[in-house]
């Protein structure tokens, strides 16, 4: 080989080299600034009240509609527009996460009623009620809102509705963000976790 053909070579050689570096630290910036993924849970929290009724209460599970049954949480962008988060998710199934948090706080306002998920033995012994939930509605708002919306029904012994009931709860965020979004939804959902104890509690009284 001639020496100029042996300096074209190197050259190549050191050029090619050259650019794979800068590949390799491009590629190493482009996943230094990935976006990172955060997951959610509703977080617990303690009944305003506690009534004092002996019964055995089966939640079933929770009905998801649309967008909502998927682990993205949703957020309104304006009236006609939704957004489902790719980095922001809950870390487990929301429906699972609304019906162990509904079935908690029952349970908190109701210390001397049985409730468990559908599906797990009742007391023979005390009054029996089912509660059946859906939910259209569980996400943020363009107007600083968290919104919970949906409906929920109770049934007798012999599955006859005794009270239906539509809820819309609209609860502000007190800063920007998702972790003050989920603590927003979390609370609504409380809110309406005081309508069916109370509902609950009247109903055994008849």
């Amino acid at each position: 080989m001639s020496f100029s053909a042996l300096i074209n070579q190197t050259t190549l050689t050191g050029v090619r080299a050259l650019l794979a570096g800068a590949t390799l630290l491009l590629m190493a910036g482009c996943a230094s600034q990935a976006v990172q993924t955060s997951s959610y849970m509703l977080p617990a929290s303690t009944p305003e009240q506690q009534y004092s009724n002996a019964l055995a209460v089966a939640i079933a599970p929770i009905h998801l509609t649309g967008l909502l049954d998927n682990p993205g949480i949703v957020m309104e962008l304006n009236d006609i527009e939704v957004h489902q988060a790719r980095h922001h998710l809950w870390a487990e199934n929301i429906d699972v996460q609304l019906q162990q948090q509904l079935q908690q706080h029952l349970t908190l306002s109701l210390p001397q009623a049985k409730i468990v998920a559908k599906g797990q033995p009742l007391q023979a012994d005390l009054p029996q009620r089912e509660v059946r939930v859906s939910v259209n509605s569980f996400q943020g708002s363009y107007n600083g809102n968290a919104i919970v919306q949906g409906q929920w029904l109770l049934l007798g012994e012999k599955g006859q509705l005794l009270k239906q009931h539509n809820f819309r709860i609209e609860q502000p965020l007190p800063v920007d963000g998702y972790p003050a979004l989920v603590r927003a939804l979390g609370s609504a959902w409380d809110q309406v976790s005081e309508q069916l104890a109370a509902t609950l509690a009247k109903e055994t009284l008849r």
